[in-house]
């Protein structure tokens, strides 16, 4: 039910393809796993996916379940695979994340925007040992891969707050580790570039 649940609802909150391997719970304890959850590219953007997690970590509070607002203790996302991917228009996780954003706005007319009837309240939110790759969409290949820094936060959604805007919150924590992984990459190639001309000025003066 949770893997037809995500594969069903992430598509309408994210704009993108959302796909799950597998997901396991233990009812007496409210522990799981999801493995395999892949998030494609919004429109616009070429890469193979945004974010691919071999596994995610889920301890729910099973007394959450006949309340209106369902409890996620910790949900922990181990080594996720971010492809961060810039184009004229901006990039493919801040383009997730206002899809997201617009998930849970009022629809057109006054009327409120699909969304399943549940409040979600995410306790901590944890993403470890992940790497970001860059790319820009008109070049098409994928760049320099780095560390995505790590990300802890407390409380996203809760009561009476969608899980679109749960899901929100988390992507825009993602999209703003590999944005500053994407800024030291930048950075780092400034430098150098900077280096090796300083070098060759060097090499010519001595000529001199």
């Amino acid at each position: 039910g949770v893997k037809l649940a995500l594969e069903q609802y992430g598509p309408g909150i994210v704009g993108a393809p959302v796909s799950v391997g597998s997901v396991v719970l233990t009812p007496w304890s409210g522990r799981g796993s999801i493995t395999n959850l892949v998030i494609g590219n919004p429109p616009g953007f070429k890469g193979a996916h945004a974010v691919a997690i071999g596994a995610i970590d889920i301890k729910i509070d099973l007394s959450s379940l006949v309340t209106d607002t369902i409890v996620v203790e910790s949900l922990v996302v181990r080594e996720p695979e971010v492809l961060y991917e810039m184009s004229g228009s901006g990039n493919n996780l801040s383009r997730l994340q206002k899809n997201a954003e617009g998930a849970k706005a009022p629809a057109k007319g006054g009327e409120a925007a699909a969304r399943p009837g549940k409040s979600l309240l995410i306790k901590e939110f944890t993403v470890t040992g992940g790497q970001v790759g860059l790319s820009v969409s008109e070049l098409g290949a994928q760049g320099v891969k780095l560390p995505l820094p790590g990300i802890r936060m407390s409380n996203l959604g809760g009561k009476g707050r969608t899980p679109a805007e749960a899901a929100s919150q988390a992507l825009g924590a993602i999209a703003s580790s590999a944005s500053q992984a994407a800024a030291g990459a930048g950075s780092k190639a400034l430098n150098a570039a900077a280096s090796s001309v300083m070098g060759k000025l060097g090499g010519l003066f001595k000529g001199k």
